[in-house]
């Protein structure tokens, strides 16, 4: 799980990783015969029993700099990726609630940027309408957020039908939950809305759900110790066939 790929001066939130330790960790992957991938290649491969070796990789909130840093180190290792973007914020900064001050001001991907991600066989995602925290919402204004994401980003990657087939596939497929925060109404919800899968980042229910995944939370302090640290602790959660069963 990882958010921007940047070298702010100030980042206590810990969103970004700045692109040379990014570029990095990616060739710490290579190097060990691993392959990033987008969740949906992630789900499809385990569904048919071939995802040994491949990692799913994940950008929260849609920042411009995917596009612009991220995605080229992603191509240069033959990795790909999925991006979930605030439906209702495209081209926008960041100006949600953070959990520490101050924020770094960011730039948010367009809707004409969306297509060029997608071209570079990237997956896009929601990450809802306006990061709002969902387990804190009535059930209207919820829907809005999860369901009434999937259809705009759907509007939006479908303004023309051809290009959503012959590059997206099709519709969108996954989610990811502001704030990591949700409860059992919001995975119901997601469900409801049509996702096939939906991502927290910390392993919250008793029993393992494709609508309640489970990630890695990545920054620029993870250094290379750190991240063979994480990916041994959290390599159980890549044993999740039962899900398709």
């Amino acid at each position: 799980m990882y958010h921007a790929v940047a070298d702010p001066a100030d980042d206590p939130n810990m969103l970004c990783t700045s692109p040379e330790r990014f570029e990095a960790q990616m060739l710490y992957l290579k190097q060990r015969n691993l392959r990033g991938v987008s969740v949906r290649e992630l789900l499809f491969a385990m569904r048919t029993g071939d995802a040994r070796r491949l990692v799913g990789l994940t950008f929260d909130d849609g920042y411009e700099d995917f596009l612009r840093t991220a995605v080229p180190i992603l191509k240069e290792f033959d990795f790909s990726a999925t991006v979930f973007v605030v439906a209702g914020m495209l081209g926008k900064e960041n100006d949600w609630k953070h959990t520490h001050n101050p924020r770094p001001r960011m730039e948010l991907l367009g809707a004409q940027d969306l297509t060029e991600v997608m071209a570079y066989g990237m997956e896009v995602g929601s990450h809802s309408m306006t990061h709002a925290d969902l387990a804190a919402l009535d059930l209207e204004t919820r829907d809005q957020e999860i369901a009434g994401s999937r259809q705009v980003l759907s509007e939006i990657l479908g303004g023309s039908r051809q290009v959503l087939s012959e590059i997206l596939g099709e519709e969108v497929k996954g989610f990811c939950y502001p704030y990591g925060s949700l409860d059992s109404a919001a995975v119901v919800a997601a469900r409801r809305a049509g996702y096939a899968y939906a991502c927290g980042w910390r392993k919250r229910r008793g029993e393992a759900d494709v609508h309640d995944l489970p990630r890695i939370p990545m920054s620029h302090r993870d250094h290379l110790l750190r991240l063979a640290a994480k990916l041994k602790v959290y390599g159980q959660y890549s044993q999740m066939k039962h899900l398709f069963r």
